[in-house]
């Protein structure tokens, strides 16, 4: 029998130590409140359904054709160590060769979670050419990124990653607990290193509460922005606030966040996103080629993304894949030559509208449709004050953007699958 995804996972945490994870989400069965913030795991993938056999599962067993289209990589770094990991990961990938077709072009290649700590920087560098040789076909315009944090950004490691053609960083920031006079001279001293380079890309993640203030916030976001980056988000996806005087502090965080991002012309996804005036989402969002997927907003037309190690989520052909969380489950597969898979998902028939909707709110705040039924649905689901009904649009107001992962979480209910966006 199929089973619904628990829609409140642990997000952002090791299951194991507590350690965070940043984009390497734990997919286990462990119950949360709904976060404030939107994300891919509470905004989307409760609609998604798994069987412990599922049919689907073979949609990633079947040969990949001939393909030109490109696809994106992802190798998934716990912060515990993992023994002969990159060997590890070199294995995954012959035994899932069938998953792919080595000579499609390569988009993006990321380094998630903490690579810096789990990897030596000769284990990278082996990694790195050993990835080179299963997809040697990278396009010009690829691109191979790293997370870090600013303690991290050290010239020893900028230079490994200048030498290894990485052109992209994501720094990922703490502030969830900071007063409002907390200094930023560690993280404006690693932001002039960066800049010392001039070759990285760079984006950020912020983990805010009800104990970041206001301050704070404001002077970290107004170094990043003089610092060059381009996509900044944040998130409060802790489990959510206590009590009503929590939420409401941190709902307000939100809201002042938003305003700031406005302020400055920053182009808004989700409730939590923030992109650039020079970023690509904006052409991608004109183009409808925009999408929210577990590793952000992504181009809709790379339809196929390889996980590779413990947690790593991939996708193929609108079906997800699973490796185990466990540490040590993993490794023991992999001496078994057995794939570490753990679960597949696929997306009900009946849940097909719901995601539509979602997707469209989440990339661009409305919903074009001159469907009456579907704004009478959604005038019944959601408060008057969240949006704004026309005769051809359905526009989130700014409360609205605010109460987004609300609003999500209020689509999960069955919708007339007559309606067409």
């Amino acid at each position: 029998m199929p089973s619904r995804v628990d829609p409140y996972l642990i997000n952002g945490r090791d299951a194991k130590n507590g350690h965070p994870t940043s984009l390497m989400t734990n997919f286990s069965n462990a119950k949360m409140q709904r976060p404030l913030t939107t994300g891919f795991k509470s905004s989307l993938f409760p609609l998604y359904e798994t069987h412990s056999d599922a049919p689907e599962a073979e949609v990633f067993n079947t040969p990949m054709p001939s393909s030109i289209e490109p696809m994106g990589i992802n190798i998934y770094c716990p912060r515990q160590r993992v023994d002969d990991y990159e060997h590890l990961i070199c294995q995954e990938v012959t035994l899932r060769r069938t998953h792919y077709n080595r000579h499609q072009p390569v988009s993006s290649v990321w380094w998630l979670g903490s690579p810096l700590q789990q990897f030596s920087p000769e284990a990278i560098t082996e990694l790195c050419f050993r990835l080179s040789s299963y997809f040697s076909h990278q396009r010009e315009d690829s691109t191979r990124g790293m997370e870090v944090t600013p303690m991290e950004l050290n010239p020893n490691n900028l230079a490994l990653m200048k030498g290894l053609n990485f052109n992209a960083i994501k720094i990922n920031i703490d502030a969830s607990v900071a007063s409002g006079d907390r200094s930023l001279s560690n993280i404006a001293a690693a932001l002039q290193i960066l800049a010392d380079y001039q070759s990285f890309n760079l984006s950020c993640v912020i983990k805010f509460s009800e104990q970041s203030h206001a301050n704070f916030i404001d002077r970290l976001l107004n170094l990043l922005e003089a610092s060059h980056c381009t996509h900044i988000e944040v998130s409060n996806q802790q489990g959510g606030p206590v009590s009503i005087e929590e939420q409401q502090a941190c709902q307000n965080q939100l809201a002042r966040i938003n305003q700031h991002f406005a302020d400055v012309a920053w182009r808004a996804c989700g409730n939590n996103s923030f992109f650039a005036p020079c970023h690509s989402v904006g052409n991608l969002q004109k183009e409808l080629k925009l999408e929210a997927g577990p590793w952000g907003y992504l181009d809709t037309r790379i339809s196929l993304w390889l996980g590779f190690g413990v947690a790593a989520l991939s996708l193929k052909a609108g079906n997800y894949q699973y490796n185990t969380p466990s540490n040590d489950h993993y490794v023991a597969l992999l001496k078994r030559q057995k794939p570490p898979i753990s679960r597949h998902f696929y997306l009900p028939s009946d849940k097909k509208t719901n995601v539509r909707i979602i997707q469209a709110l989440l990339c661009g705040h409305a919903i074009e449709s001159s469907n009456p039924q579907l704004s009478r649905q959604l005038s019944a689901l959601l408060p008057g004050e969240w949006v704004t009904i026309s005769a051809d649009k359905i526009a989130l107001s700014k409360e609205g953007v605010i109460n987004l992962s609300t609003i999500c979480n209020k689509l999960f209910a069955p919708l007339d699958q007559s309606e067409k966006t």
